[in-house]
């Protein structure tokens, strides 16, 4: 697969890993791709709606995208929110220090996105 990444992406790129040098990976996730995250491997253009465990469509696809390409965890994206899903929802909640429930509401969706994450989920 080829990946196009715009100009734009790579500046922002370019300006992320230079504020970023000097971070820790996790030893429980790999760190964020930046540059997959920032060429949009995941697009998406819908709302980001409250997901758990049941759910299912093209918002679940989205989080396993993430989820699988800029975090690294082992998710099939097939749109179906189940309990492999859920396990690496949980995982990165953790990773994250936020509330570890496996739903994905507005907090985790923000953990999600290397663009709006915060360093805890970097470390």
């Amino acid at each position: 697969m080829k990946l196009r990444i715009p100009l734009v992406a790579l500046t922002i790129l370019a300006t992320v890993l230079i504020g970023s040098a000097g971070t820790a990976t996790a030893a429980s996730a790999p760190a964020p791709r930046e540059a997959v995250a920032l060429g949009g491997p995941c697009p998406y253009d819908a709302g980001h709606p409250e997901l758990r465990r049941g759910s299912s469509g093209e918002a679940v696809r989205h989080l396993q995208c993430l989820l699988r390409e800029v975090w690294g965890y082992s998710v099939t994206t097939d749109s179906q929110f189940g309990p492999i899903t859920e396990r690496a929802v949980i995982a990165h909640q953790r990773d994250c220090g936020i509330g570890d429930d496996g739903r994905v509401g507005p907090i985790t969706w923000r953990h999600l996105h290397p663009d709006t994450t915060t360093a805890a989920c970097r470390d």
